[in-house]
């Protein structure tokens, strides 16, 4: 009976597809429809659980007995080192990622190397590996030990997409700066990392994204972060079903704020180069 709402679904979105409207109507429909189908995917995901576990919610309680201060205290953390690790990672991926494609036999074999160490490794073990060894000889706390394996995690993926965005970028442009008697490093700064910077943004918003997600992994060294929380307030309140979905509802909001955000930079980006192309 349950899939019956969803065959309906699917025929309104048919017919509304092949109906001739105006685009921007017909995606306004659309999204719509689509947040309509994700309610009614998590309605029927409630009704499934109410039948077939027997669970009792306990929302009244969850709200009442202060769980969700302490998991908006681990939000704060996990925005913290979100942040911290991306400001890290964002220069050193660049960094990297010149590296990668510079001239220099060496420099190039010293980015490879880089990248395909830490892209080899998992970054649970690289976690581990900053907290346990690193972190102990340098008496790096929980907090440090989880940017330090975060940025260098994610700098290495940023090194490959600034590197496949400047080998993106017409081989003539470079020859055509080197002829007006611009260096190398000159040309990479004004003329071709200018147009790379437009063509990475979206994968880089993927890349922001993923960080958000695998800052959930320093909770396997005590760091108090939502994920952390999560598991501690489940335990304690025993409301298993409720603290995961507000985390998953936390989480979600951030990486769609991040996502908003930085579809807000592609576009004063993209209107910015239209400025100049006209000028």
């Amino acid at each position: 009976w349950w899939l019956l709402p969803y065959l309906l679904f699917a025929a309104v979105v048919a017919v509304l597809a092949r109906r001739h409207l105006p685009r921007r109507q017909r995606e306004l429909v659309l999204r719509a429809l689509l947040y309509v189908g994700l309610a009614g995917v998590f309605l029927t995901w409630y009704l499934l659980l109410q039948e077939k576990v027997s669970y009792r919610w306990g929302w009244d309680r969850f709200l009442k007995g202060g769980w969700l201060q302490l998991l908006l205290r681990g939000l704060w953390l996990t925005i913290q080192v979100a942040a911290v690790s991306l400001v890290l990672a964002l220069p050193l991926g660049i960094a990297v990622g010149l590296l990668r494609v510079s001239r220099a036999k060496d420099l190039r074999w010293l980015g490879t190397v880089y990248v395909e160490i830490v892209r080899g490794t998992p970054l649970l073990v690289q976690v581990m590996i900053w907290y346990y060894f690193i972190g102990q000889a340098f008496g790096m706390q929980s907090f440090g030990a989880a940017v330090a394996a975060l940025s260098c995690f994610t700098a290495s993926y940023i090194a490959e997409i600034v590197r496949a965005g400047i080998q993106s970028i017409d081989a003539g442009q470079m020859e055509a700066a080197r002829s007006l008697g611009m260096s190398h490093a000159q040309a990479m700064r004004t003329v071709i990392l200018p147009q790379a910077i437009r063509r990475i943004l979206p994968p880089l918003a993927s890349e922001f994204v993923a960080l958000v997600k695998d800052s959930s992994l320093a909770s396997v060294i005590g760091l108090e972060e939502l994920t952390k929380r999560g598991q501690d307030v489940g335990s304690r309140a025993l409301l298993s079903f409720e603290v995961w979905i507000v985390v998953a509802a936390l989480y979600l909001a951030i990486n769609l704020i991040l996502s908003l955000g930085v579809r807000w930079l592609e576009k004063k980006t993209g209107t910015r180069q239209q400025r100049e192309a006209i000028r």
